[in-house]
């Protein structure tokens, strides 16, 4: 979503080139510097909480952005929305882990990355049309489906949850 409508919403605020490249960087380091950790901890305590949190932050800054009138204040909010994902990325790739048949986690990763892509294409898409029509459009359905798919993988999963990652249910 953010791919098409990202630098469009920033220049409409009155952002620089030069401040619209800080924010895409700004993304890319939490999610470097906090994957890791986060995954690690989600594999000893279970990925319960970092689905939760994870799946939140990003919804609530999709939000948020359409409150900005000064384009600075779209760093800290990506920061926030970037650790969001660093959250939620390895949490997301335990519970397709832990969902697979044995043997077949690769098969089953792969179809979670094809799912992904034509999420991106969708959302691409949708994002130009809902743009066209007013700029935080895309930044509203983008919060909605978050949380919708949030509350969709809670009611679903359930309890089965609470065990993925636990120490001696996932990997070490």
């Amino acid at each position: 979503m953010y791919d098409v409508v990202w630098s469009l919403f920033l220049t409409r605020l009155g952002a620089g080139v030069e401040l619209i490249g800080l924010t895409f960087a700004m993304f890319g380091l939490p999610i470097l510097l906090f994957s890791p950790a986060f995954g690690r901890r989600a594999d000893r305590g279970g990925v319960l909480p970092y689905l939760i949190v994870g799946g939140l932050a990003p919804a609530i800054t999709g939000i948020l952005y359409t409150f900005i009138g000064d384009p600075r204040l779209a760093v800290p909010l990506i920061l926030v929305e970037a650790s969001g994902f660093a959250m939620l990325n390895p949490v997301l790739f335990a519970i397709v882990a832990a969902g697979s048949p044995s043997g077949r986690s690769s098969t089953a990763q792969g179809i979670y990355g094809a799912a992904g892509t034509i999420g991106f294409v969708l959302a691409s898409l949708s994002s130009g049309f809902l743009a066209a029509a007013n700029i935080r459009l895309p930044f509203y359905a983008f919060a909605a489906v978050m949380l919708a798919c949030l509350i969709g993988s809670l009611a679903v999963g359930g309890r089965a949850l609470r065990g993925v990652g636990r120490a001696g249910h996932g990997p070490p």
